[in-house]
């Protein structure tokens, strides 16, 4: 009977101290360091994907509106250089215009352009953006908005690629 049970025993609980592998401070290090290396070389191919997609989103040309439908002081919403990044042009006078991404750098609110006061405004946390250059006035945004490069042809106001926002 004795030994039936050391068999089952053996069977059941397949642990043997003798045999564990021993993971000291020098083999854990050396395996974390395995494990990284891994994980770097597998992210590489993504990070090619997601650079030739930044270079084909700056190569996009975009027919946003006519020169002579908005007026000075107004803006126009577009999305640019997907659906699924909203943008805004603004006529500051009969020259210059400003195109800008307008999810704000801080938690990603919409931004919306307040004529009377000048300024790009996010209205979630009180943030401000200067229209001239998309930088931060007073607010939690870390960094500027992404400025929209603006081309003119024949009357028409085209978005031709992103600058993306510096320190």
């Amino acid at each position: 009977m004795k030994k039936i049970e050391e068999f089952l025993r053996r069977i059941s609980f397949n642990i043997r101290r003798d045999k564990e592998l021993e993971l000291n401070r020098r083999g854990f290090i050396a395996s974390t360091l395995s494990l990284m290396g891994v994980m770097f070389l597998s992210s590489t191919p993504l990070l090619a994907l997601s650079k030739k997609k930044d270079k084909e989103a700056h190569k996009k040309e975009l027919f946003i509106v006519n020169e002579t439908d908005i007026p000075v002081g107004e803006s126009i919403g577009f999305n640019y250089p997907d659906e699924n990044d909203p943008a805004l042009l603004i006529r500051i006078s009969e020259q210059e215009y400003r195109a800008y991404n307008i999810k704000c750098t801080h938690l990603m609110c919409p931004v919306y352009w307040e004529r009377n006061t000048g300024k790009l405004t996010c209205p979630c946390h009180n943030g401000f953006f200067n229209v001239e250059d998309g930088s931060v006035i007073a607010g939690p945004p870390p960094r500027p908005l992404p400025s929209i490069q603006l081309k003119f042809k024949n009357k028409e106001i085209y978005a031709v690629g992103i600058t993306q926002a510096q320190h």
